[in-house]
């Protein structure tokens, strides 16, 4: 199960810097069996992003399992009314609360009955990036995007694993960058400040009908678990802009 929880907050100057304090806020407010279970995973079933949009602050908590859920989102969604960080000194008050919950057989379901699109643009709201030989890559890359999301996929020990080296070596020789607007952008994490891009960019898929609709459902998946590096600090949110838009 995908779920997503989007708590508005009411302030006007909270931007995505503050996104791994609120990770540790998080962690506060979990079960501590259940943290510690976390910090001995490789791969977390979770993501979370500090979002400005049309004026509003979102924090918005993703998880990809019905047992992170449980952890996390719904014991957060019933106690959290105000967000006091450390170092802070006025708390932040939640007015508003929206869930989302998904199944990924409705993904699949978009996979083999929805419309296949050759142009396919992703919008990264907070700083992205990849780690290649110890090295930081700070450019929308197609392979490593959909190598991170196959991983992250397969880490959930679902009956439907993503992660094909065939596919991804088929998208990466077929899809290409065709339109981007995209910029650098730093996050600071614990000691340290993470380059990285935001922005909107747009993938032409000169492959097969089903590589097209493939790619789209790993981007769709993305939506939850975000891309990259660093996802359950802040890091690497995007979202698939639909066709309407």
């Amino acid at each position: 199960m995908l779920a997503k929880l989007c708590l508005e907050l009411d302030t006007e100057t909270w931007n995505y810097q503050k996104s791994s304090r609120l990770q540790g806020f998080m962690m506060e407010h979990l079960r501590s069996e259940y943290v510690e279970a976390l910090h001995k995973q490789e791969m977390h079933p979770y993501s979370q992003a500090l979002l400005r949009e049309n004026g509003r602050v979102i924090w918005q908590i993703c998880t990809m399992s019905e047992e992170a859920c449980d952890e996390i989102i719904k014991p957060l969604e019933a106690s959290v009314e105000a967000i006091a960080l450390h170092n802070e000194k006025e708390s932040v008050t939640v007015k508003g609360k929206a869930r989302e919950e998904t199944d990924f057989s409705e993904l699949l379901g978009e996979f083999y009955q929805g419309a296949s699109q050759k142009n396919i643009t992703v919008d990264f709201l907070t700083p992205t990036a990849f780690k290649q030989k110890g090295r930081y890559i700070i450019m929308p890359d197609v392979r490593l995007i959909c190598q991170s999301l196959m991983l992250r996929q397969a880490s959930l020990a679902s009956s439907f694993d993503m992660m094909d080296g065939d596919a991804l070596q088929e998208i990466a020789e077929n899809c290409l960058v065709t339109r981007h607007r995209i910029h650098s952008a730093v996050f600071p994490a614990e000691k340290t400040s993470i380059p990285g891009f935001v922005g909107s960019v747009t993938f032409r898929c000169f492959g097969s009908e089903t590589m097209a609709r493939y790619l789209r459902l790993l981007l769709r998946f993305g939506e939850f678990s975000g891309v990259g590096i660093k996802t359950g600090m802040g890091m690497g949110a995007m979202r698939l802009r639909r066709e309407a838009e």
